[in-house]
């Protein structure tokens, strides 16, 4: 028996922008940042990312005679697009067009708004600077006032900025601060771990050490306290001059995951056709697609992944994160993280455990309907990993599927939950009591 569920569009009880679907983005398509590229690469470019289960894409660092190219594509492809033009408004960190009126607002929706896959406008990148913020706040005000219901984005820095970081403390502060000031549609940061202090070229520690796991504490604090859609860039390719090691398969991989877990609502891929951040600048030997849109080492990874990802967000659309988990070994030394972030597993309603296995980690969420669900995530990017998780009493276990969404049930009353997971993955149950009738869930947004 399949039992629907239905529920709310997502956003900001301080805006009028609504998720009513799990979305997968991409950050831009040009290769090199403000380089126009033809009409054939673009459209290649888009329908590639639209094969590997994107639907939306964003026009960040674009070439404004790029983006009338790409409406053309997505209005034809059926994809949602965000668009930034930065002659004409909004920022990126400290470097803003200077003097944006609200006539300039007015004047870029006119110019953009009656495209049907116009979905809303990226106004500012990573701004830290309190003038910036203010720029930033000032627009979105703007572009709502005058593009009502439109996604009108602003996202805010990770740690690794030079004002509000994890060595000064100030990193919580500064995101309450863009927050608060900005009121964005949605919670929206990026984090690229891969050379981001302290991870280098050493791989034997993997992300045990990163600071991904306060930033990413951070936005699940502030998205579950605003009541507001967490969404989450992730990266396709190096982005950090000290990381030397050509980047490997599951490390990709795993940035998708372990967002989901944090309960993200949204995917945006970054550097999906490459970027000049890296070791090698624009001749990054591994990537998802070239300049021209074709295809590369990483693609069918990331369309897999992605694809898993699309599946597994029509339950996660419904679900609100409760408690993250994780084993001993993340952060085992950092004060802020095992004062704010630090779950003790055995204080857990479901779990008979007082210590999770090596580089594993566990959500758990429920929907509005009181139902449970927990997300395992193997974090280990180069080996899977046999996981035992204890009960604290029988439960009825489905497995959410990642081929199709759909939920199966597994176990019909059991009190330990074994897996071998693959590298870089995870697996999404819902746990039932076995005096429930047995039946399985889809969601519908209302």
């Amino acid at each position: 028996m399949t039992k629907k569920l239905t529920y709310a569009p997502l956003g900001n009880p301080l805006r009028d922008y609504r998720q009513d679907k799990f979305i997968i983005s991409t950050f831009k398509v040009a290769g090199k940042s403000n380089d126009d590229i033809s009409y054939e690469a673009t459209e290649r470019i888009i329908k590639n990312l639209k094969e590997a289960h994107l639907n939306q894409i964003e026009l960040g660092w674009t070439h404004p005679d790029t983006i009338p190219k790409a409406i053309k594509v997505c209005n034809e492809e059926g994809l949602d697009l965000i668009v930034q033009n930065l002659d004409l408004f909004g920022g990126f960190q400290c470097k803003p067009r200077l003097k944006t009126t609200e006539e300039d607002v007015i004047n870029v929706i006119k110019l953009y708004g009656d495209s049907p896959c116009v979905k809303g406008y990226y106004i500012w990148d990573e701004p830290w600077e309190d003038e910036d913020i203010a720029a930033a706040a000032e627009q979105t005000d703007w572009f709502f006032k005058h593009a009502p219901g439109k996604l009108n984005l602003a996202i805010y820095n990770p740690w690794y900025n030079p004002k509000y970081n994890w060595k000064n403390n100030l990193y919580p502060y500064y995101v309450k601060k863009f927050l608060d000031e900005v009121k964005p549609p949605v919670v929206c940061f990026d984090h690229y771990p891969y050379g981001a202090p302290p991870v280098n070229a050493n791989t034997e520690e993997q992300l045990d050490n990163s600071l991904l796991w306060k930033d990413l504490g951070v936005a699940r604090e502030e998205s579950l306290k605003r009541n507001t859609p967490f969404w989450f860039y992730w990266s396709a390719i190096r982005t950090h001059k000290n990381y030397p090691q050509l980047l490997e398969k599951g490390q990709i991989r795993l940035q998708i995951f372990y967002a989901l877990m944090y309960g993200a609502k949204a995917l945006q891929v970054y550097g999906a056709t490459g970027c000049g951040c890296g070791p090698d600048g624009y001749d990054e030997p591994r990537k998802m697609l070239s300049f021209e849109g074709e295809k590369e080492y990483f693609y069918d990874t990331i369309k897999e992944a992605l694809g898993e990802a699309e599946q597994l967000g029509k339950t996660f659309m419904a679900l609100t994160s409760e408690h993250i988990y994780h084993s001993d070994e993340v952060l085992k030394e950092d004060e802020y993280f095992n004062t704010h972030f630090r779950e003790a597993i055995g204080a857990s309603d479901i779990f008979d455990m007082t210590h999770l296995p090596k580089r594993c980690s566990v959500g758990t969420f429920r929907d509005d309907y009181g139902n449970k669900y927990i997300y395992i995530l193997n974090r280990d990017y180069n080996v899977g990993n046999t996981f035992c998780i204890k009960l604290k009493e029988k439960m009825r276990v489905y497995e959410v599927s990642e081929k199709d969404g759909l939920q199966h049930l597994i176990n019909e009353g059991t009190d330990t939950i074994g897996f071998s997971i693959n590298a870089s993955s995870g697996i999404l149950l819902r746990l039932d009591s076995i005096e429930n009738p047995i039946e399985d869930i889809i969601y519908v947004c209302d």
